[in-house]
């Protein structure tokens, strides 16, 4: 064979090798496609059913599914937005920033068989996976490879970050959201002592007394926005036991123009944490348990309402 057939035959044989390459990594799932060629790809072509986000080192999974009544993670409801921030990128990846090719470096990447995986399930069927490193310090954006690939990609944008969140990062905060301009009755409690608040005429009347407008305003600050600080451990939320409750607060709006109308707007159930220093909350029809810390059940329950011990 002379240099010019042996020529003809390197050709034939790379083109075929160039063709043949990508199909080593293509999903074959109706939903979507996850490939390498020209760089690390990853579409959806419908709806995305959920997501798993299996931690480091066998530390457990964090599902994300789509429910009749909305997104959870592992059996909570999820923040909406954060998961439609999720959506909105998680569909269309791509990069062709390649930082390694070496599988000695996967493991100092986050990229090895032991690091973060990302398993995105679609309506279809499609199982679409890849591997989630870390964070590239130097130039942002986090580091991923797909299964059975070698080459380490650069993937920019905000993926990454989402991703990485731990389960409690993908759970709303909000706990509730009082129009305070309809509100017209507030019932605290701590422990045996209790107090009542009206409003008569604009003015906030603690019994027969004005109360102190500058607490009042302080309390009411609060109700458009009741925020958890946190959430407890599954053990300490099993451990919860609300029906005896360290103290309360119930709090009532208008329901018309009747004033001897009224609904309840919000109705709060806590338990004291000595250890942790703050409190569980639950609301009195709901079933998860959120942290309140203590600077907010103090604007929420204050002492100077309440009769002396």
């Amino acid at each position: 064979m002379n240099a010019r057939q042996l020529k003809i035959v390197a050709i034939v044989l790379g083109v075929a090798v160039l063709l043949y390459l990508p199909r080593l990594f293509r999903d074959s799932g109706a939903g979507g496609s996850l490939e390498v060629g020209d760089g690390f790809s990853f579409a959806v072509a419908d709806s995305v059913a959920g997501v798993d986000i299996m931690r480091a080192d066998g530390a457990g999974t964090i599902r994300l599914e789509r429910t009749a009544d909305g997104w959870t993670v592992d059996g909570y409801v999820a923040d909406e937005q954060k998961i439609r921030d999720l959506l909105d990128v998680v569909v269309d990846l791509s990069s062709e920033e390649i930082v390694a090719r070496n599988p000695s470096n996967h493991d100092a990447m986050g990229v090895g068989e032991e690091g973060r995986r990302i398993e995105i399930r679609t309506d279809e069927g499609a199982s679409l996976r890849f591997h989630l490193g870390t964070r590239d310090t130097r130039s942002g954006g986090y580091f991923v490879r797909i299964p059975g690939d070698p080459v380490v990609y650069r993937l920019d944008g905000p993926t990454g970050g989402y991703l990485s969140r731990e389960r409690d990062g993908w759970r709303p905060r909000a706990i509730a959201s009082v129009d305070t301009a309809g509100v017209r009755e507030i019932l605290i409690r701590r422990g045996e002592r209790e107090a009542v608040l009206r409003r008569s005429d604009g003015n906030w009347m603690l019994g027969d007394a004005p109360a102190d407008s500058s607490v009042v305003q302080r309390l009411l600050a609060v109700l458009p926005s009741v925020s958890a600080s946190g959430f407890p451990t599954e053990e300490e939320e099993a451990g919860a036991d609300f029906t005896r409750a360290h103290a309360a607060i119930e709090v009532f709006s208008a329901g018309s123009d009747d004033v001897t109308d009224r609904r309840l707007a919000l109705s709060l159930r806590l338990l004291s944490d000595e250890d942790a220093g703050d409190w569980l909350a639950r609301l009195a029809d709901g079933r998860e348990v959120f942290r309140l810390s203590g600077l907010t059940v103090d604007r929420l329950l204050p002492e100077d309402f309440l009769p002396e011990p």
